[in-house]
């Protein structure tokens, strides 16, 4: 079932066939996931800098992943960025995401976007809501092969 909710490949940010992807790839070390990702004019807002709005989704989907890796269902419930310094396009960066806290339903996650040097150019928290996959939105099992 778990499986179904991604079979196919369609995800934003680490789905392989969508052709607007960021086809991100996750590894996992220890109690941190980490990924990478380089950006390019067409991901900046100013000119030179990675949009706000994408961090912010890189944020949320490295938060996310950690999570999946675990097997926990799980859908955004609230998400705070903080922006520490521009993100330029054209350079390599490390995003990085662990758990904080868990209670009951709800998991306490962060995560960081870190510069080639190890500044970290933006921040997230947010918190997670466990879901089970049979009460997921009715669209997102529409792709679930029986």
């Amino acid at each position: 079932m778990l499986e179904s909710l991604r079979d196919e490949g369609m995800c934003f940010g680490c789905g392989s066939r969508n052709p607007i992807g960021l086809k991100l790839v996750f590894e996992q070390d220890g109690e941190v996931t980490r990924t990478t990702f380089v950006g390019t004019p067409e991901h900046q807002g100013w000119n030179g800098v990675i949009h706000g709005g994408l961090l912010a989704t890189l944020l949320d989907e490295t938060m996310s992943q950690w999570l999946w890796a675990r097997n926990i269902v799980t859908m955004t419930a609230e998400m705070t960025t903080r922006y520490r310094t521009a993100t330029p396009v054209g350079v390599k960066l490390t995003i990085e995401a662990r758990r904080v806290a868990e209670r009951g339903r709800l998991l306490q996650m962060e995560a960081w976007v870190k510069l080639p040097d190890g500044t970290v150019s933006a921040r997230a928290t947010a918190k997670f809501l466990k879901v089970k996959p049979e009460k997921m939105p009715k669209g997102a099992l529409s792709f679930e092969h029986e």
